[in-house]
């Protein structure tokens, strides 16, 4: 969703430069394009989506903001959301794995784990979820 600006023209030609950056990072264990840079749907209001799984989770608040700037500086705009996962609700994490594309993978079983334990977790919720809006809003099912 915009915030301030639209995303510059050929933004998506910028992925792979940062896929070597998040590669080469040595906190970043896997990271994701999810949302619609990831489906294809990108439209010039819409934001770049990137969700990273780190190794140290000591001062993760410096560490996001210092991710953020890098990953602005190589895309060429700050319409971008940042999520770590480590620290991501279930709700916010099945739907990045939802709708994914693998931007960094150091460790693919760990990532394996992670995906598996997350969807499983996220599919209970989701009927949780489903039940609570159909209850409230006559919607679902």
């Amino acid at each position: 969703m915009i915030k301030f600006e639209q995303l510059p023209q050929g933004i998506l030609s910028k992925i792979p430069e940062l896929e070597k950056a998040l590669s080469q990072d040595e906190n970043i264990i896997f990271a994701y394009l999810f949302g619609s840079a990831a489906s294809g749907r990108l439209r010039p209001l819409s934001d770049v989506d990137v969700a990273v799984y780190v190794k140290d989770t000591d001062s993760l608040a410096q560490y996001k903001l210092s991710l953020f700037d890098r990953l602005t500086g190589i895309l060429g705009t700050t319409e971008l959301d940042l999520v770590i996962l480590n620290e991501a609700s279930t709700n916010i994490a099945g739907r990045v794995l939802s709708n994914k594309r693998i931007l960094a993978d150091k460790d693919p079983f760990r990532r394996h784990r992670y995906e598996s334990l997350v969807l499983r977790e996220f599919f209970d919720f989701k009927i949780k979820e489903d039940g609570l809006y159909f209850r409230r809003y006559g919607i679902g099912r």
